[in-house]
């Protein structure tokens, strides 16, 4: 067990293994990631792996502003990745499609094109025949379509692998299977942290332990994060024919080719604690929305199900940044549905903030210390 760091990164996921990467690189020699599981096991793993900013939020706002630069990121940092690692994570630039399905959907997602077209996005409106050339198997009652060209994909659970091999191969350690219990402080400063196999002394720590970010006990006065976890309940199909070859949402959940062929389906969003269940009402509602999409996966073959937990917050915005009242505590938490989006931004703006005190990435609404001051 490693006594002794520089920084020691809570959370192996892909926003830990992330950072601690970045920092790596950037010349600090003690990095250290301490993750209660294994690297990648948790939200990383239990994702879809999409890029995909435009067609994941519902307004402008913070996230988006973040979700933009980031995606503007990924091409670069992906084949970085996949040079480090040795893994290819299968990062695809075929865009999304946002299928409508009703009267209601092509009002909603009318609104959707108008404003990002306000803002300068690419996304074109598309009748139903473009929709099918673009995804075979969609619907015959498919009305009409958005489709996001700038919208991409990844395979997130060999992205999980790449990032923690990458961070190693910068020079970062990862020490797995190993609950981190606390933050341990004196005078205001960092010290460390305790965790279930003894004490780290380090004086910089990087909350990036996601859905479990609340947890990590913090000195007296030292507001926590409100993070929460959310389940997300995912279906694993093996189609019969071959159908959606690129991503296609709608309005109840979505669909997303892995290369092996393997189709998922996705997602609930349940606020039930850390239950990692599967329920019969969750798999109906999707199997349901998944057939409304494309007909044909009445034939697939339903070959697996799993429930993950994403990282929530009341506002539905990470929490980026030093934690007011303690010197060298950073959170680098709360990404809710985006944290695969958002990896390459968060990792670059923690270690701007950890080195040289600021960063130019926008980060507005995204601070620690937001949740402070409604307390006050």
């Amino acid at each position: 067990m490693i006594r002794t760091a520089d920084v020691v990164v809570v959370g192996g996921g892909v926003i830990g293994c992330a950072v601690a990467r970045e920092l790596a690189r950037r010349g600090v020699r003690r990095v250290v990631v301490v993750e209660r599981g294994g690297p990648g096991e948790e939200a990383t793993r239990a994702a879809a792996g999409m890029v995909a900013p435009q067609a994941e939020c519902d307004a402008p706002g913070p996230v988006l502003r973040l979700g933009l630069v980031s995606r503007a990121r990924w091409s670069d940092w992906s084949a970085a990745l996949g040079e480090e690692s040795g893994v290819d994570v299968h990062y695809r630039r075929d865009g999304i499609v946002y299928a409508a399905l009703s009267a209601a959907d092509e009002r909603v997602l009318g609104a959707r094109a108008r404003w990002q077209r306000a803002a300068g996005l690419r996304v074109e409106r598309i009748d139903a025949v473009a929709a099918r050339r673009l995804a075979p198997g969609l619907s015959p009652g498919l009305r009409s379509a958005l489709f996001f060209p700038d919208d991409h994909r990844v395979d997130n659970e060999r992205l999980g692998v790449a990032v923690a091999r990458a961070a190693e191969r910068a020079g970062a350690t990862i020490v797995a299977s190993t609950p981190v219990l606390a933050v341990r402080a004196r005078r205001g400063r960092v010290r460390g942290v305790t965790t279930a196999r003894g004490a780290i002394e380090a004086p910089i720590v990087v909350n990036a332990a996601g859905a479990w970010a609340a947890a990590l006990r913090l000195p007296a006065g030292v507001v926590p994060p409100p993070v929460f976890p959310v389940r997300g309940q995912m279906l694993v199909l093996r189609p019969t024919t071959r159908v959606v070859a690129r991503p296609v949402y709608s309005r109840r959940g979505y669909l997303v080719r892995r290369p092996d062929g393997r189709l998922l389906a996705g997602s609930t969003l349940e606020r039930v604690g850390y239950e990692r269940r599967v329920t019969v009402e969750a798999v109906a509602w999707l199997l349901a929305a998944a057939q409304a999409l494309v007909p044909a996966l009445a034939t697939a073959t339903l070959e697996g199900t799993y429930a993950g937990f994403r990282p929530g917050t009341p506002d539905r915005r990470p929490i980026l940044g030093p934690v007011p009242g303690l010197a060298g505590l950073f959170h680098a938490t709360g990404h809710y549905r985006s944290g695969i989006l958002l990896a390459p931004a968060t990792a670059e703006a923690i270690a701007d903030m950890i080195l040289t005190g600021r960063t130019a990435l926008p980060l507005a609404g995204m601070d620690p210390g937001r949740f402070r001051r409604r307390r006050e």
